[in-house]
């Protein structure tokens, strides 16, 4: 039984379809029902109802997903050590989870080029603000923002972050500069709606004094990217970190109220790390897709 028939199956079973699992695989579907025909010829059990509209897994293929789960890990990091032996190119699918702000606005710039220096390695990137389960939903890493909680996976600092509370010229004009950081409790704010992100901006001036503003939100959105829009068109102050509007503020698109504090929306360890399972080897693809993002994003990333 060959470990690519099994990765195919695994595909199909945990994607429910043959056509999302080509999808993914940029194959045409026939391949893949070929693939689980020729699985199912070999063991001599039928692992798949299938009608016109959809698949569903039978008690074969259920008790084959159990019994192979947790051997498939061990199996596909003994090929990408085997092939770093051998001094081979990584190859296989990198299925990385990210914020959308950060997908759309750096890995996309990211993807093109590694996969031109790296096309044996598939990119399935899934874009979702919520904290993803990297083991049950089969990712090999994450991107996360700020502080991490503490578990048995691995994390590198990809990206040292720093946020600005800003407002765009048209928007100051009508309503006026804040003067302290206690004003922006009077205005209209642009928030994340998720826990610790929406009602209370923290901010640290040069001396090292902190202090926490309720905020005021005329505008929720899950994307940094509609906030950063909303805030260039004047709907009110904003803050977002440096990958994202970095290049807004250098054109003067968005002015920093308070360039002398340090701004966070939660705590001051704003970084963006790469999280991933602790696995006794690292597959290929996954390394060389780190060091390929730090040496992109360490050119400035806005």
């Amino acid at each position: 039984m060959k470990l690519s028939s099994l990765e195919l199956f695994e595909d199909v079973y945990r994607r429910g379809s043959f056509s999302a699992a080509a999808r993914a695989r940029n194959v045409a579907p026939s391949v893949v029902s070929r693939g689980i025909a020729a699985l199912e010829a070999e063991l001599g059990a039928l692992l798949f109802y299938r009608t016109t509209r959809r698949i569903a897994p039978t008690e074969a293929a259920d008790l084959l997903m159990g019994k192979i789960e947790q051997h498939l890990d061990a199996l596909q990091s003994l090929r990408s050590t085997i092939g770093d032996m051998a001094d081979t190119a990584p190859s296989g699918t990198l299925r990385l989870s990210a914020s959308h702000a950060f997908g759309i606005h750096c890995l996309a710039r990211v993807i093109p080029a590694f996969r031109a220096a790296y096309p044996s390695v598939r990119v399935d990137l899934s874009l979702n603000d919520r904290m993803v389960d990297i083991v049950g939903d089969k990712f090999d890493l994450a991107l996360r923002h700020g502080p991490l909680a503490d578990s048995s996976m691995i994390s590198r600092t990809i990206l040292r972050t720093r946020y600005h509370v800003c407002a765009s010229p048209a928007y100051l004009a009508r309503t006026g500069r804040p003067a302290t950081p206690a004003d922006i409790g009077e205005r209209d704010c642009l928030t994340f709606p998720l826990p610790g992100f929406s009602d209370v901006w923290r901010l640290r001036d040069a001396d090292g004094r902190e202090s926490e503003i309720p905020v005021r939100s005329a505008l929720s959105a899950n994307s940094g990217l509609v906030l950063r829009d909303c805030a260039l068109q004047g709907l009110g102050i904003v803050l977002l970190s440096d990958w994202l509007i970095g290049a807004d503020l250098d054109a003067g698109r968005l002015v920093d109220l308070f360039p002398d504090h340090v701004a966070t929306p939660s705590n001051f360890q704003t970084v963006i790390s790469a999280v991933y399972p602790n696995r006794a080897h690292t597959p290929r693809k996954v390394t060389v897709f780190l060091s390929f993002l730090e040496r992109h994003l360490a050119g400035g990333a806005a």
